[in-house]
């Protein structure tokens, strides 16, 4: 079964409300109509979203670290009650890394060889590499996409 992935921008200002509506004792519809309501989907990565677990991982490995904000307690909470994963992604991720997410600056065939160290794959280095820089691709447009008054939340649906 594979995962898919999607990005939301929604003002910060909206966030304690949607962590409020994440408790586990909430309706889901209710949840899920408030995120839909206040967020708008951005570009979308049409291919598995588990890859987006080893890219994290790559990019940490990087020094570009995507997977710890401020918000990190909404994306737990999230992580834990509605998604498979979510990462919050902020101003200060743009800042810091958004020259550095160029897929331009990665080498398909690294990104393959690690894919496949990283999930014990065998699979052609060139191809999934393409896969893996086409979900930085992604990523770099959603990242460009924030501003001071806006979160980007990257979801493991």
């Amino acid at each position: 079964m594979s995962m898919l992935t999607e990005f939301r921008a929604i003002p910060v200002a909206r966030l304690d409300e949607l962590e409020r509506r994440a408790e586990s004792d909430r309706e889901d519809g209710e949840f899920y109509t408030f995120l839909e309501r206040n967020s708008r989907e951005l570009l979308e990565y049409n291919g598995s979203g588990y890859i987006y677990a080893t890219l994290l991982e790559y990019l940490a490995e990087q020094d570009i670290d995507l997977e710890e904000s401020e918000y990190d307690q909404l994306a737990v909470k999230l992580s834990m009650t509605k998604y498979a994963f979510c990462t919050a992604l902020t101003v200060s991720h743009k800042r810091n890394y958004l020259d550095q997410l160029n897929p331009e600056h990665f080498d398909a065939e690294e990104l393959g060889e690690y894919y496949n160290e990283f999930n014990g794959t065998s699979d052609d280095p060139e191809e999934v590499g393409q896969d893996m820089r086409e979900a930085l691709r992604v990523l770099h447009a959603n990242v460009s996409q924030i501003d001071s008054e806006s979160v980007v939340l990257l979801l493991g649906v």
